[in-house]
């Protein structure tokens, strides 16, 4: 197979009336070991971006080493969430509100903490919002006068990566998988419409049992699959089975998610359809954020026949064109199954995903930056511009390495002090026994003996006593 490349056409004066290639700091949660798409999404930025990007992994806080004003402007990646101190601390948050340059952020799982968010945002001074709530919908998460002033982009979850692209996979009929699947049980509180991802597993498997279909499917979070294991997984599947990612709840102030998990607490074996109709029936469809699956881009990037549940995918998807729908009820198993087992139909709509979908410029991760810098550059001005030099790619990776070196330093010294403490509390307990086991025993001596006979089978009957006198102990 040849592999397929976008080009990403300079920019003209039009796309970008400031042609000069700015500098931006990408604040992210980046770690060996993170989700590929996440890696995928930085990796994407940091490549194909006209402007220079440079990643600091800034989850928790930074000390004041840390010099924003040497860049024009801070991107803050969606795996930070933004309106938490465990993953931008109180000095890293006063610094970027200090900030004058651009200010961008990414967001995703965007159902939850609304209201925190935008306060968020409004008090870090965003400029740019790339979210991934459609515009028909945007102001019913983020009003306007909620967010004043910001520019409200819609991108999508994720995008085709480019290196699956030239991989030379199995063909369908090679393939020791009929089906396969793989998600987590989401919470309760998300709606009804996230309920999906995980229920259309058990249906379908229950239906593929009548047909004698080979499937891998599970909704158990110690079955699910990372990095290339999962790619390899994907490739030896005939097809995948796949819903649109989103929710139908809102939660702006977090009140629904507290009062489910606090019933869930009491009442662990409580249904769906209870803690809806307790804390969320008004607000369940409502407003629903359905969205394309980056699962989509990998299973037509990879030549997996995609059997989806029937929706809009954002637009990218056709139904029986580049999947095979399944209602929502299975009602069209018959139909679905007949696709499967007609190895030339199935060829068809594999062919023509990979060749509509994952090669589509429009889906790739440089059309996403394109989008991305031309939205920087519409809202760029020269008052942003650095005040100091910027840093040279060694100096950051300088800078990042002293402060995990602090960031160890501290957390060491939060242990001794932690030891020192249950040291001390241990030590005065001890004391406490000592001496009040001396006092029990000169009160007995000076207690006559009937008396003393029978505080002792008190003091015998009762264990707390018993240990706090050392008897137990």
């Amino acid at each position: 197979m040849i592999p397929v490349t976008h080009p990403v056409p300079p920019l003209t004066a039009v796309d970008a009336p400031n042609l000069r290639r700015l500098e931006f700091l990408l604040l992210c949660d980046f770690m060996p070991g993170s989700a590929s798409t996440i890696i995928d999404h930085v990796m994407g930025l940091k490549e194909f971006s006209r402007h220079s990007i440079q990643i600091f992994n800034s989850r928790g806080d930074v000390s004041n080493l840390l010099e924003l004003d040497r860049f024009d402007g801070v991107i803050i990646h969606y795996s930070l969430v933004a309106c938490m101190d465990t993953y931008i601390g109180p000095n890293l948050r006063a610094a970027i509100c200090r900030f004058k340059g651009l200010k961008a952020a990414f967001i995703q799982d965007e159902y939850r903490w609304i209201n925190d968010t935008m306060a968020a945002f409004r008090q870090l001074g965003v400029h740019i919002l790339f979210s991934v709530v459609p515009q028909e919908i945007m102001d019913d998460y983020y009003p306007q006068d909620r967010l004043p002033n910001v520019v409200r982009e819609t991108v999508l979850t994720g995008y085709v990566p480019g290196e699956l692209l030239s991989r030379t996979v199995p063909r369908l009929e090679d393939r020791s998988i009929d089906v396969g699947y793989r998600a987590r049980k989401v919470p309760d509180w998300l709606g009804s419409f996230a309920q999906e991802k995980w229920l259309i597993s058990g249906r379908f498997e229950a239906d593929a049992a009548l047909y004698g279909l080979t499937c891998d499917m599970s909704t158990r979070e110690e079955d699910r699959i990372y990095g290339e294991n999962w790619i390899k997984f994907l490739a030896n599947c005939k097809a995948v089975l796949g819903t649109e990612s989103g929710a139908s709840v809102c939660d702006f102030t977090g009140e629904i998610q507290r009062n489910v998990d606090q019933h869930l607490a009491r009442d662990p074996s409580a249904s769906f359809e209870t803690l809806r109709d307790l804390y969320f029936k008004d607000e369940d469809n409502r407003v629903i954020l359905a969205v394309i699956s980056p699962r989509c881009f990998e299973a037509a990037a990879l030549q997996t026949l995609m059997i989806l549940y029937e929706g809009t995918y954002s637009g990218r998807l056709e139904p029986w064109r580049h999947y095979v729908p399944l209602k929502k009820d299975h009602s069209n198993m018959a139909e679905v199954m007949e696709v499967l087992r007609d190895p030339v139909r199935a060829q068809e709509i594999v062919d023509r995903a990979y060749r509509e979908v994952a090669l589509n410029p429009d889906n790739s991760f440089e059309a996403m930056v394109r989008q991305v810098d031309r939205a920087i550059d519409r809202r760029y001005h020269p008052e942003m511009a650095a005040t100091k030099r910027c840093y040279a790619e060694g100096e950051l990776v300088a800078l990042l390495a002293r402060e995990k070196r602090r960031m160890r330093r501290r957390e060491l010294m939060q242990k001794v002090m932690r030891k020192a403490r249950q040291t001390v509390r241990h030590r005065l307990v001890v004391i406490a026994k000592v001496v009040a086991a001396n006092g029990v025993i000169h009160v007995a001596r000076l207690t006559p003996g009937p008396l003393r006979r029978w505080a002792k089978r008190i003091v015998l009957r009762h264990t707390r006593i018993r240990r706090l006198i050392g008897i137990d102990a």
